[in-house]
């Protein structure tokens, strides 16, 4: 073994023992597959409503050695993260759904945070103690936001296979992971691919309700419930509220539907309880929600990744959550917002849902 394959065994055993399930490192050559199904996706406009993912940016981020000579390999990684049970029974104040991934916390038993925060801190810290081996060291961090393929570097790496709900797989922690990569300016040598797949189970695909996994890989984000809860601008299509169930930030059901990650996964976080005081919870209450003004809503979800859909689109998502819970005692907090919320997109969705409430009360609304 050379010092770099021994340094490559070093860092993964170092990354396991600070909390990542998986290292894996691959090249910088581009990923010419990768490329080629963005930019099918860009075209075909299942990327619709996202313009930050363009064909230029789907370029640049497979072609990492291009826009970074200096580098030599990039160490892909995945954090794990639990799932959450399925939210229980109403009630008169009805609770809807939160995705998993919100309610990391950097530290076990902290609070909420923000993965974008976490991992960096986590991937700033093994570089850190890999420039203490290797001086001089350059390096570059992509979690998301950055220009890099995740699942196309994780695959590539060896940490795991896309499953078809395009989510990837790890043997360590299913699809419940958040994956980060790391480019440095040293030669590690890089680990094979995964060899596995799903074979014939096709359990997530009739599990999405909108159905936006429209073929095995392959996702239109336009019906992706978590793109409508979390990056959808304006007014959700009305065509879809119904499909949505009482989700208002994210979704998990292809995750939920997969047998890998039935055996896999960590062990699922209890919903404690509906209020979401100190950020997002698995099951928050709906009229809670609906009902937070902008100080409120800065103040509870401050440094969670919930922030980032603004008060007003939290707003619209419990509105049309509560619309499909239809309980007759929101009747009332669902009328206030129609009439009285400040943000128009709010009062539409209000009022729909207050018909939907009214509706199955078979009353008149009055």
């Amino acid at each position: 073994m050379n010092r770099w394959e021994a340094l490559r065994e070093e860092l993964r055993a170092e990354a396991l023992r600070r909390g990542w399930c998986a290292l894996g490192v691959t090249g910088v050559e581009p990923f010419t597959e990768a490329r080629r199904r963005g930019l099918d996706s860009v075209a075909a406009g299942r990327m619709d409503g996202m313009p930050w993912m363009s064909a230029e940016r789907v370029s640049a981020s497979t072609a990492l050695g291009s826009r970074y000579p200096w580098a030599r390999s990039v160490v892909a990684l995945a954090w794990p993260y639990r799932p959450v049970r399925a939210a229980g029974g109403g009630g008169e104040s009805p609770r809807g759904r939160v995705a998993a991934f919100a309610m990391l916390n950097g530290d076990e038993g902290g609070a909420a945070a923000d993965y974008h925060t976490v991992l960096g801190r986590r991937c700033d810290e093994l570089v850190g103690w890999t420039a203490e081996r290797v001086p001089g060291l350059r390096s570059k961090r992509f979690i998301d936001h950055g220009w890099a393929m995740d699942r196309a570097v994780a695959e590539r790496a060896g940490v795991g296979f896309t499953g078809k709900h395009a989510s990837l797989l790890t043997t360590s922690a299913g699809s419940y992971v958040l994956l980060a990569e790391v480019a440095l300016s040293i030669p590690l040598p890089p680990d094979p691919p995964s060899k596995k797949g799903c074979g014939t189970c096709s359990a997530c695909i009739p599990a999405c309700p909108t159905g936006a996994i429209l073929a095995p890989g392959v996702i239109d984000a336009r019906r992706c419930i978590s793109y409508l809860t979390i990056e959808h601008r304006g007014s959700i299509p009305v065509e879809l509220r119904p499909l949505m169930g009482t989700w208002v930030f994210g979704c998990d059901l292809c995750q939920e539907a997969c047998p890998i990650n039935h055996r896999l996964a960590l062990a699922p976080l209890d919903e404690a309880g509906s209020a979401s005081r100190r950020g997002p919870v698995p099951a928050p209450d709906l009229v809670e929600l609906l009902d937070l003004d902008e100080e409120k809503f800065a103040s509870r979800f401050a440094g969670t990744v919930v922030r980032r859909t603004g008060r007003a689109r939290l707003a619209r998502n419990a509105a049309v959550a509560l619309g499909n819970a239809a309980v007759p005692a929101t009747e009332a907090p669902l009328r206030r917002a129609a009439f009285g919320d400040p943000d128009p997109m709010v009062r539409e969705a209000a009022a729909w849902a207050l018909g939907r409430v009214v509706e199955s009360a078979g009353g008149t609304g009055g």
